[in-house]
């Protein structure tokens, strides 16, 4: 598994522009249908001055540079610059971790019960 990370800072409209861009594009919910897709957020920060957040977890770094070249993402690139900028590398893709030690109930591939 790994876990994409982007960092967005707001343009204009602060990070309720952005989340109000993600809701009505459906970005997470586009991101999706990718195949290998896990799970995805978009996190607002604590402090004004830092930048909100989108993580997603994949089942293979491929999986991920599959959303990277969707041609939808590139569609609103445009619309997308105007609310916020992204701290990513010159293809868009924010970076990847692969995941090493997890814990939790809902993780994929689990199947036993964590001892008490």
């Amino acid at each position: 598994m790994v876990r994409s990370v982007l960092f967005l800072k707001p343009v204009s409209g602060g990070f309720a522009a952005i989340e109000r861009f993600f809701e009505e594009e459906g970005v997470l919910e586009r991101s999706a249908r990718v195949p290998g897709f896990l799970g995805g957020e978009l996190q607002r920060p604590e402090r004004e001055d830092a930048p909100a957040l989108v993580t997603a977890l994949w089942e293979r770094p491929e999986d991920y540079r599959t959303w990277v070249e969707d041609p939808w993402r590139a569609e609103r690139a445009q619309k997308a610059a105007t609310v916020f900028t992204s701290m990513a590398g010159p293809d868009g893709a924010g970076s990847l971790y692969e995941v090493t030690l997890a814990v939790g109930p809902a993780l994929p591939g689990r199947s036993e019960e964590p001892e008490r």
